[in-house]
């Protein structure tokens, strides 16, 4: 099949024909809005793409890709998508497997014999799934400054290869960097090229994602928008990052048309079989008999009972999705060039349109306090912990420095609003739940595991 092209003739015949978007003479009107709303916040850009049932429906930047030179955003600017790279690094690990190349259930050894895994057992898919127990090392205290060098594998392998596991393989869930770094040096190891030159020929050449590729500082990447962050309520470049130390699990760049015909190749059995996809689909399940709504390289949820899945990213100065519903064709890509942008709202609230949802009314009924004593308690993460605590009748929490603090709204039992499209969900296995799942525009974006 030919890449599709997003040519405007084409949408706007799409966007008359098309089943529930196409009914909606007013949906590019109404993305245009949730764009400009979006930019009412400290944003330099944004890139979007939608598509239903195969077919193009919409493609369009907004905001600036350079601040300094108040270049636009167009269909053509391309983003580092961030942590997207971990679906399409898993999707290739679950390829090599379908060709008799990789065992996703050996031990990682198998293919990188000095992997730091301490003499224990880790899995590739437990690398994949973040139930390897390696330590995260974007955890570390230099985290930052390390995103400004050039590594080796061996120099990254270093840098979590004297920190202990941070619980047995397989027993629980945490995101971790680590562990994809280490998949995609075993990507290398069985298919004898580096993995930017392997994705780039193998993956995106033939699916015609001409803008897609493995890209670091040294690359020249043209139409490539430039990375910020916000100080002090104002637009700042994100600070130096190389994309060296981020590697297959974080430093894709691409445009939003092209993720999209990504995740049209992956749906249509041209990059994975359907059995190859439903294991990608299928949630972690813990040693203690825990499920997590990630699979491999992949984010899961629902959307108003709307089957989602995909992934986010995040880091260099970019945020990012993409987001997929399989039973409804619907397809979006929301990249930004601004670190702290809530591209997760702006999806959620694409989502709603294109599915004919209403949008998310708040409910903030009181918490009954047996439900409160349950939940109360300290949780743990990559992304730190947080202590939820009984405030009257409602449930608030706080970083443990105070930073961050507000009111959960309750929903349903054991379901609240944090923000806009943000929803916590405990997990009702127990008296007293022992995880809290937090979704995003559907998707799961953290699991905390309580700590006391």
């Amino acid at each position: 099949m030919r890449r599709m092209r997003w040519h405007l003739a084409a949408v706007v015949f799409i966007l008359l024909l098309a089943p529930g978007l196409g009914a909606q003479p007013d949906f590019e009107s109404t993305v245009d809005r949730i764009a400009a709303d979006a930019l009412k916040q400290p944003i330099a850009g944004l890139s979007i793409a939608i598509a239903r049932r195969g077919q193009p429906l919409f493609v369009r930047g907004y905001g600036r890709a350079r601040v300094d030179t108040n270049a636009p955003v167009t269909p053509a600017t391309v983003f580092h998508v961030a942590s997207i790279s971990k679906n399409i690094e898993a999707a290739v690990a679950v390829r090599l497997a379908e060709q008799g190349k990789l065992v996703l259930d050996a031990d990682v050894t198998k293919y990188v014999p000095n992997a730091p895994t301490h003499g224990g057992r880790v899995t590739i898919a437990q690398l994949l799934r973040h139930t390897s127990g390696l330590y995260n090392f974007t955890d570390l205290p230099t985290a930052l400054a390390n995103e400004g060098r050039d590594w080796t594998h061996d120099q990254v392998f270093s840098l979590f290869r004297d920190q202990p596991f941070v619980f047995a393989p397989g027993s629980r869930w945490r995101y971790s960097n680590s562990g994809f770094y280490l998949a995609g040096v075993a990507i290398e190891r069985v298919t004898g090229q580096p993995y930017g030159t392997y994705v780039k020929n193998e993956i995106f050449a033939p699916l015609g994602m001409s803008t897609a590729s493995l890209c670091t500082v040294h690359d020249t990447v043209a139409s490539l928008a430039s990375g910020y962050v916000v100080a002090k309520g104002a637009l700042e470049p994100a600070p130096y990052i190389t994309w060296s130390l981020p590697f297959a699990a974080g430093a894709i760049c691409a445009t939003a048309a092209d993720l999209i015909t990504w995740q049209q190749a992956l749906e249509n059995g041209r990059v994975i079989s359907p059995a190859g996809l439903a294991q990608m689909r299928t949630p972690s399940r813990l040693n203690d008999g825990t499920t997590i709504d990630y699979g491999l390289g992949t984010r899961m949820g629902t959307l108003e009972g709307h089957r989602v899945v995909g992934h986010t990213g995040s880091g260099g100065g970019y945020k990012t999705i993409l987001e997929s519903f399989p039973d409804d064709g619907v397809m979006i890509a929301v990249l930004s060039n601004t670190e702290t942008a809530s591209v997760a709202s702006v999806a959620g609230a694409l989502a709603r349109s294109a599915l004919g949802l209403d949008p998310r009314e708040p409910i903030d009924s009181p918490v009954p306090p047996d439900e409160a004593r349950a939940i109360a308690g300290t949780f743990d993460s990559d992304e730190g912990r947080i202590e939820l605590f009984t405030c009257a009748d409602r449930i608030c929490f706080r970083t443990l420095d105070g930073a961050v603090r507000g009111t959960q709204k309750r929903r349903a039992p054991f379901v609240y609003d944090v923000g806009p499209e943000v929803v916590v969900r405990f997990d009702r296995r127990v008296e007293r739940p022992d995880w809290v799942f937090v979704y995003s525009a559907g998707l799961l974006t953290d699991a905390k595991r309580r700590a006391k």
